[in-house]
């Protein structure tokens, strides 16, 4: 009865997340760092009673809330991650979520013609939750990715698909002598801009919007960074974008390939092979690769492979390769 239970689990999992999802959404958590009753709440966010107050039962349920009498709370190890205002929040990379879902209940057509089923034309708003989504992210394991790069002595890094510039802003602050070059499509660079003049940095920042296949990267570069686009992209793209990064490199300057990955039999691990339905819902031909097909990408253009990381939070490696 076990796996009955799973599998029946595993098809109704979809409720849990449209309570969490939906919660975000309304901003329900914003309100309740005190305790307060769903009338009271109904009438700030403009929703029906009877209906918030399923709601709020439901996020009880989950462990999410806590609930007295007939008054809700956040509970407090959840609250900063789920309240707008905190340095901890991840609300837009849940709003991200939400925004996907009509996408992902499409998947059947995806998989049965091959081909992405995200044909919506996105608002500013859905954009910004998308690129912010990945600030949210990675400010928690960011040292991780930093701790393995070499950028103290470096003067010129260019970030492709930089989305906020989490990485470099930290790098610009740890390194004053360092310039930075982001590229990415306006709707990222937007973002990306708004961050980095927020901490005194953008005029450390030189920014090239527009495709990496149509742009022209530069030269001069101690360090190329490539964080979480490769997926994104069909592989041809991938070895383009990896070409490109080689001319832009100084002679001994480094690429740093930072991405989700597959064992080399493609089952494992479990988010990240998941995550490759999220790229054929979302991507023209884009898709996790293996460790070796990431390295086979660099050894073709002429990188020497120099390092190889695997880190377990969230699964991802971190591949440096130098110009000999």
């Amino acid at each position: 009865m076990r796996e009955l239970k799973k599998i029946l689990n595993l098809g109704r999992s979809f409720w849990d997340a449209q309570v969490l999802l939906t919660a975000v959404r309304l901003k329900v958590f914003d309100f309740l760092n005190s305790f307060t009753d769903a009338e009271s709440l109904a009438d700030k966010l403009k929703v029906d009673a009877r209906a918030l107050r399923m709601l709020l039962d439901a996020l009880t349920s989950l462990g999410i809330l806590e609930k007295k009498s007939n008054i809700y709370k956040n509970k407090y190890k959840y609250a900063d991650f789920l309240t707008s205002s905190s340095d901890k929040s991840v609300t837009s990379i849940l709003n991200h979520y939400y925004n996907m879902w009509q996408d992902w209940g499409n998947l059947i057509e995806s998989i049965k013609t091959g081909k992405s089923s995200d044909n919506r034309k996105k608002d500013p708003e859905e954009n910004y939750h998308f690129i912010n989504g990945m600030d949210n992210l990675t400010k928690f394991y960011k040292e991780n990715i930093l701790s393995n790069i070499d950028f103290t002595s470096a003067k010129k890094i260019l970030d492709i698909g930089s989305g906020p510039a989490t990485y470099l802003r930290e790098m610009l602050k740890k390194n004053p002598t360092l310039k930075g070059v982001i590229l990415d499509l306006p709707q990222a660079t937007v973002v990306a801009k708004e961050k980095l003049r927020d901490e005194g940095l953008l005029n450390r920042v030189d920014v090239i919007e527009g495709s990496l296949e149509d742009k022209n990267f530069g030269s001069g570069y101690d360090i190329v960074l490539i964080s979480q686009v490769l997926h994104s992209l069909k592989k041809e793209l991938c070895q383009l974008a990896i070409e490109k990064s080689f001319g832009a490199l100084k002679k001994g300057g480094k690429i740093y390939i930072h991405e989700f990955y597959l064992n080399e039999k493609r089952t494992a691990p479990k988010d990240n092979i998941v995550f490759c339905l999220n790229m054929l819902l979302h991507t023209d031909g884009g898709d996790n690769l293996t460790v070796n097909e990431i390295k086979d990408l660099l050894s073709n253009v002429g990188f020497f492979i120099s390092k190889t990381i695997l880190l377990k939070k969230p699964p991802t490696v971190l591949i440096e390769g130098t110009k000999n």
